[in-house]
């Protein structure tokens, strides 16, 4: 699956970010947030809900999501202060808000 939004192209099955055309390099990690909010961008994810879907049966503290989903943002060409993509929902976690169209 290809989820286009703003100016990127997600490739879920090729593993790879691109942004005006030219290949972001991303965490596995990273991407990984990235896809786990495109699909679920319908609704607000919780921390906690990130924690277990991504690291399951990993002790991994909330500063590790944090720096994922700083990450995240500037590979899309968001910050925390204007999220048009990501955006932050306080005490509740995080939610994929940009504009998607998915391919095959």
């Amino acid at each position: 699956m290809v989820y286009c939004f703003a100016d990127c192209e997600l490739d879920e099955h090729l593993y790879q970010l691109r942004r005006t055309g030219m290949l972001v390099p991303v965490e596995p990690k990273v991407f990984d947030v990235l896809v786990y909010l495109l699909q679920q961008r319908d609704r607000i994810v919780s921390k906690d809900e990130l924690l277990d879907k991504l690291w399951p049966g990993q002790v991994v503290g909330e500063n590790a999501l944090t720096r994922c989903i700083r990450a995240a943002r500037a590979a899309v060409g968001d910050d925390g202060t204007k999220q048009e993509i990501i955006e932050t929902q306080h005490g509740r976690g995080y939610r994929f808000i940009g504009e998607v169209v998915r391919s095959q």
